[in-house]
């Protein structure tokens, strides 16, 4: 069964057909179009359990006089966990940066802290292309995705695919607004057509 996948596209700077031939750089932001309740009230949140967590403690203090005994507090402990779930807890993304010339910029960034978010640069001279693919994903639900083809380095095989938006992987109505206008940007208004020479792998002509 396909999934919602209620995402919101962000473009940075707003796009349209006139202004695309004077960009030097792209930012293209999924996310999801509704917060959880951690994200959507997190300042609030970090507010009441911070100020809760200050009286606590200096109630806990006065009490006792005892810094130990303040620090296992249960109350101290359990208000200490629940802010710090809602400090470690961020609104998870996928970007694609793309600059004119340069190549593109993949960040991955999660929904914790401390979950590994990935960061990676292609520059343009090892890029053969940036397309949509279909492919099979989870439990036989056929998808498309964007990638970027790139070329293999010495004595590494075969070229490599860079999946666009991986976390998310969106409906292809954003990935077709995603490849226009990224495509446009990084190889211009020309067709780009390739096939594979035998020993040379994939030749533009």
């Amino acid at each position: 069964m396909s999934s919602p996948k209620d995402y919101n596209l962000e473009i940075t700077p707003s796009l349209d057909e006139s202004n695309l031939k004077s960009l030097n750089l792209l930012k293209f932001t999924v996310n999801h179009k509704e917060k959880d309740f951690i994200n959507k009230y997190k300042s609030l949140l970090s507010v009441i359990l911070g100020c809760s967590l200050i009286a606590v403690i200096g109630n806990s203090y006065l009490k006792t006089s005892n810094v130990t005994h303040t620090i296992r507090d249960p109350y101290v402990i359990i208000l200490s966990l629940a802010l710090s779930v809602i400090l470690l807890r961020q609104t998870p993304e996928d970007t694609l940066i793309v600059i004119r010339g340069f190549g593109v910029q993949l960040k991955t960034k999660k929904a914790w802290r401390f979950q590994n978010s990935t960061d990676s640069f292609i520059p343009i001279k090892d890029m053969i292309d940036l397309m949509i693919h279909e492919g099979f994903h989870g439990y036989g639900q056929v998808i498309f995705y964007l990638c970027v083809l790139t070329r293999s380095t010495a004595g590494k095989g075969d070229n490599v695919i860079k999946v666009v938006f991986p976390e998310f992987l969106p409906r292809k109505d954003i990935l077709l607004t995603v490849w226009k206008s990224s495509r446009e940007l990084l190889f211009g208004s020309t067709n780009r057509y390739w096939r594979r020479v035998p020993g040379k792998g994939l030749k533009q002509i």
